[in-house]
């Protein structure tokens, strides 16, 4: 049999209703398929061949072993945020993880087991309803298994650690369709290379208390776009020399488009602390570092936060994200930075630039950038089509600059969720690690089944 053709559509049909009738299967000429399918990037081009909803991990042992048998190429997304548009390939099975959602806490309250589809909205809302909650990123509808695995940065890095600092156990179907508890040697790899190993069906996770996080979004006069970046690096740079700022505190700064501002320099702050008192006095100190236009502060929920943050994009945009990492917030950086927010080409396009502080050291996991650093995220994603080679060619101009003002303050490993396959160096992004990726690759996954899974390694 052809693989992946409408032949073989019918027969995987035929079976899932015969065998396994708890799998929902969308054709492309099911009612439902276009907004199933629909991702953060759009990709009108890449339709699959069907969309498997499984609900069980049995059920996702049924479609691997389905597939690997029939040999049809599928792909696995836990949330289709991917900054690239790689969750989405063309005339391959889509087996979409997001029925499969559940939180189930420990009766310490130390760890919560998650369903491998969950995103940060309802994982967020299932913990706050407890007040507690586990690291997560910013945006509501990101799939968290994806985010975790490959690194996570978000409003929790410094305070709590990354992503893959919170995962201590992982239950993953194999190419065989076994589906087994992962082992120390395999959470090594599952800690900073996703699913390339098989589908993560669940994940263990560490949890904390919690009963609000501390936010404000600080928006300052950015009249003078060039003075205001550079202002505040020096800033910073007298108060961090002044004072131990605390790991609660964390610093997202933002070269974005806002209503009623126009192209301006904010920083988005949060405090994950309980004591809000002291939250405001360090988020007020933040908002000294300029002349400030808006700062307030308020307890929110993780999930409202998410939320929030949701707002601000538009699910179907045109183009990607772009990335690379900084050692340092350097004037040069500063300068670069307040250029390209003054030429952001609109339609959502923005800068965003996350902290990273004195990471822990964590040698069972194979995530690479273990110093303390900057993320750079180029957001060139748009809902207006006409916009997208504009916002490819402002980053592209962006990442330029960068590297010929500040050469040696660009890291040579750079943020893999960010990147799309054709940019990533994986010796560079896993450094010391990468062997032991390798040959975990080849021990686990030795056919290479999982072949559409972040990172694409050549093993």
């Amino acid at each position: 049999m052809a693989r992946n053709t409408a032949e073989s559509l019918a027969a995987l049909e035929e079976y899932l209703t015969k065998h396994q009738p708890s799998i929902k299967l969308l054709t492309p000429s099911s009612p439902d398929f276009e907004g199933v399918r629909a991702c953060f990037i759009k990709r009108d081009d890449l339709v699959p061949l069907a969309i498997a909803r499984p609900q069980t991990a049995v059920d996702v042992q049924v479609l691997v072993k389905y597939c690997v048998q029939h040999n049809i190429d599928f792909v696995v997304r836990s949330g289709g945020h991917d900054c690239a548009g790689r969750s989405q390939v063309r005339g391959a099975l889509t087996i979409d993880m997001r029925d499969i959602n559940y939180v189930r806490v420990s009766a310490d309250e130390k760890t919560a087991s998650v369903g491998g589809g969950i995103v940060f909205r309802d994982l967020a809302k299932a913990l706050e309803a407890r007040e507690l909650m586990t690291p997560v990123g910013t945006v509501a509808s990101v799939g968290y298994v994806g985010w975790a695995t490959l690194g996570g940065y978000g409003p929790f890095s410094s305070s709590h650690g990354l992503g893959v600092d919170q995962i201590v156990g992982a239950k993953v179907v194999k190419a065989k369709g076994e589906l087994v508890d992962a082992g120390e040697e395999l959470l090594r790899g599952i800690r900073g290379a996703g699913g390339i190993f098989g589908v993560i069906t669940e994940l263990t996770v560490k949890i904390f208390p919690l009963k609000g996080l501390f936010v404000s979004l600080i928006v300052f006069d950015s009249s003078d776009l060039t003075t205001t970046w550079m202002n505040y690096s020096a800033g910073y740079e007298k108060l961090a020399a002044e004072q131990d700022i605390p790991r609660a505190l964390q610093l997202h700064l933002l070269g974005i488009e806002l209503p009623n501002f126009g192209k301006v320099f904010a920083v988005a702050a949060t405090w994950s602390a309980a004591d809000h008192e002291e939250g405001k006095i360090w988020i007020n100190k933040i908002a000294a570092l300029g002349p400030c236009l808006m700062n307030n502060p308020e307890v929110k929920t993780v999930s409202a936060y998410c939320a929030f943050n949701e707002s601000l994009l538009t699910w179907g945009s045109y183009g990607r994200a772009y990335t690379l990492s900084v050692k340092k917030y350097t004037p040069k950086l500063a300068e670069v930075l307040a250029k390209y927010t003054s030429s952001l080409p609109g339609g959502g396009i923005a800068i965003s630039l996350h902290m990273l502080r004195e990471p822990a050291p964590n040698e069972h996991s194979v995530f690479g950038s273990r110093v303390e650093h900057h993320m750079l995220e180029m957001i060139a994603a748009t809902p207006v089509k006409e916009l997208e080679a504009k916002g490819t060619e402002w980053a592209a101009g962006l990442t330029r600059e960068l590297r010929e003002a500040d050469p040696e303050n660009v890291m040579e490993s750079a943020y893999i969720s960010l990147l799309d396959n054709d940019d990533m160096d994986c010796k560079k992004i896993y450094g010391a690690h990468y062997e032991t990726l390798v040959a975990l690759k080849k021990k686990y996954d030795p056919d290479n089944v999982f072949k559409y899974a972040i990172p694409r390694l050549s093993v």
